[in-house]
């Protein structure tokens, strides 16, 4: 998880290659809907099974889940919160099966 604001954001300037940093930069005049802060929390578990049936011969079960969530600071919901909120979110869930034979002579 992680969040931040951001703070004395500046724009390049009408005189970008001026000498000092005062005259290449200016303020940042951000638009009336645009929030300088972000919050992102994301969750990603994998679980992998190997059995080896016969000698040689393998089968793989790969699991993977995940969750994120992209939101604003505008509720501090704190730590146990910000994870209640995540695993309420819908999962991504991805399997895979390989299957090998060890073909002997």
């Amino acid at each position: 998880m992680s969040s931040g604001v951001y703070g004395n954001v500046r724009e390049l300037s009408a005189t970008p290659l001026a000498g000092d940093f005062a005259s290449r930069f200016q303020p940042y005049a951000a638009p009336t809907n645009t929030q300088l802060a972000f919050h992102y929390a994301q969750l990603t578990t994998n679980a992998v099974v190997r059995w080896e049936y016969l000698p040689g011969s393998t089968l793989f079960v790969v699991w993977q889940h995940g969750r994120q969530d992209f939101g604003s600071l505008a509720s501090a919901r704190g730590w146990a919160g910000d994870m209640r909120t995540l695993l309420e979110d819908h999962p991504q869930n991805t399997f895979l099966v390989k299957v090998s034979y060890w073909l002997s002579r």
